[in-house]
């Protein structure tokens, strides 16, 4: 320990007489070690963390896909899919199905929207969670007539309530009805969307249980202990055919359209978008790192040369090489330990930009922080990178000649041929990195140019939006809601500054739409052909003209298409020219 402590001591005497060496490693260390602390934050957090559930990688998702329709990735099933695999598939041992909806809340007397969620009275079981205060929903209260109950999160309670546990048994009115409020759940609890604030149990009738091929619900399973994934799509794929078999006139359009039902943990439904982006990302860190690292070794090696007569004198007078290498060692391992506590600190300001920007968008983004896991990587990776910038002048060291030395440093004050090709081949390595990222930097700003580029299809300048929340006691079908719109469109358009305005049940590129498949009346299918499923949504007239969306062909929507006129659509020019063989008017089944 004494020996430590005496290499310790003057290690720090040596880096205080070379404080110019000293503070450019510890900010190469710190702005490496920095950038590389913030992206493990994040895939650590977003990728590598298991959802915020007990045993949570024993939580699947069921999803259906058509391909050869273009119906992929959209991880949902059908409320009839699900009532089969609860019956069918005895590898969960508890299933739930789930979707978020906005629901209009009456705060204190004003309407505001509130994103809610629908879910089966097993979902909570199956979650293995529970209310802080009040309780779950029990299975009766998945039946009609027994389902106007809610759960509020801990933030909405405390909003309504101020906290006071007397709301238990309070009603609270969502979209016009009535809801008694029977439980509070944790304040940190969160499932997939951070915005969900209520919780409602889904009552299906006897109909919608035996509906499939909709597709407009999450269908989870927790496996039972011991079960396995590969059992539960083996199950799946027995139910599906058994299901060709009890649905014929479906069954060659299924076929073609190449339906199966995909199986996933939870967690990489969540995360499967962006996983390749961050690793992608941290690889790209860890490049800067490691030239920061090669650019550390071959000031250590030019700081070693200047030092070469007075590390020969020390051997000369007795100092032992490996005490010389320990102590070189105990430098450079303090250089990187306080740079990459530095780093850690310019790290978690980093992560704090990273939130301005645009951080909460990714899955999982509430969950990003700098925790004792991310610290500890990150002065884990210092000290390596410490370790691995030592090993080159320990090799110098070893092979030091105390006469060339003295004469060599007598005589040019430079280092020999040995210590140049290294630092040369140093140099090279540093450059060959420094130009691959850059180039791949280039490649990755190329890319983004072009997409900001990519003509979206309308012209979003001059346009704002606005959502509506309309509670479904009022507006239980189109026709009330097309009345509003009908009577709401003509005061906005009247509103100074306005001309033009339309509505939709979605805006481009907000993600939500439907995905009903179709076909031209009088279109005959070859062989094997599948069905398409465009996405389509609903739009009022004066939608296009709002958006700057110019018809190719034909007509926009306008006052002569009511609910008293033929039904029309306006179709894009792939689809017209997919069923370009026989005209017709394409119709949703």
């Amino acid at each position: 320990m004494d020996a430590f402590l005496l290499d310790l001591k003057y290690g720090v005497r040596s880096l205080w007489r070379d404080k110019g060496f000293a503070l450019t490693v510890l900010l190469t260390f710190s702005v490496c070690i920095a950038a590389n602390a913030a992206l493990f934050a994040i895939v650590n957090s977003v990728v590598l963390r298991p959802l915020p559930l007990p045993n949570a990688n024993s939580i699947l998702i069921m999803s259906n896909e058509y391909p050869n329709a273009g119906v992929i990735g959209i991880n949902n099933s059908s409320s009839g899919d699900y009532f089969d695999r609860l019956r069918e598939m005895t590898v969960f041992e508890s299933q739930a199905v789930f979707r978020p909806r906005n629901q209009t809340v009456d705060l204190n007397g004003s309407p505001q929207q509130i994103r809610g969620m629908l879910v089966t009275p097993s979902w909570f079981r199956l979650l293995r969670v529970s209310p802080a205060l009040g309780r779950a929903f029990t299975e009766e209260e998945g039946e009609i007539g027994n389902d106007q109950k809610v759960i509020l999160s801990h933030g909405l309670w405390r909003q309504l309530y101020a906290a006071d546990k007397s709301a238990i048994g309070r009603e609270l009115r969502i979209s016009g009805r009535p809801f008694t409020i029977v439980g509070v759940m944790p304040p940190d609890f969160n499932f997939i969307d951070p915005d969900v604030r209520l919780w409602m149990p889904i009552a299906f009738t006897a109909e919608e249980k035996t509906v499939h091929h909709s597709n407009n619900w999450y269908d989870i399973g927790r496996l039972k202990p011991g079960a396995t994934l590969q059992q539960a799509r083996s199950q799946v794929n027995a139910l599906n055919k058994e299901n060709l078999e009890r649905f014929p006139e479906l069954r060659e359009l299924l076929i073609n359209a190449g339906f199966n039902t995909k199986i996933s943990p939870l967690q990489d439904m969540l995360t499967g978008g962006v996983k390749g982006t961050l690793y992608l990302l941290w690889g790209g860190a860890g490049l800067v790192l490691l030239i920061g690292g090669l650019n550390i070794a071959n000031l250590a090696l030019a700081r070693l040369a200047l030092r070469r007569k007075e590390l020969a004198t020390r051997i000369a007078l007795g100092a032992g090489r490996v005490q010389l290498m320990r102590q070189l060692i105990l430098e450079n391992l303090g250089l990187a330990l306080l740079g990459g506590l530095g780093g850690v600190v310019l790290g978690a300001g980093l992560l704090r930009t990273l939130n301005v920007i645009g951080l909460e968008h990714f899955p999982r983004a509430g969950e990003v922080r700098m925790d004792g896991t991310v610290v500890l990587v990150s002065l884990a990776l210092s000290l390596a990178a410490g370790l691995f910038v030592g090993l080159f002048p320990l090799a110098s060291v070893s092979k030091i000649a105390i006469s060339d030395a003295l004469h060599e440093d007598s005589r040019t004050g430079t280092t020999g041929k040995k210590s140049r090709s290294v630092r040369q081949l140093l140099v090279a390595a540093q450059i060959g990195l420094a130009f691959a990222l850059l180039v791949g930097a280039g490649l990755l700003l190329a890319s983004f140019r072009r997409l900001l580029q990519v003509d979206p299809g309308f012209n979003p300048h001059g346009v704002v939006t606005a959502s509506v929340g309309l509670p479904r006691s009022k507006y239980p079908k189109p026709e009330p809601l097309r009345d509003f719109m009908n009577r709401a469109l003509p005061a906005i358009r009247a509103i100074p500054g306005v001309s033009l305005a339309g509505a939709t049940e979605t805006i481009p590129l907000g993600g939500s739409h439907d995905d009903s498949v179709i076909l031209a009346e009088g279109y005959q299918m070859k062989p094997g052909e599948s069905l398409v499923s465009p996405l389509n949504i609903s739009v009022t007239p004066g939608y296009f003209e709002a958006l700057g969306i110019s018809t190719v062909k034909g007509r926009s929507f306008d006052d002569r298409d009511n609910e008293n006129s033929p039904r029309v659509i306006i179709v894009d020019e792939r689809l017209a020219q997919h069923f370009c063989t026989s005209p017709g008017t394409p119709k949703i089944f």
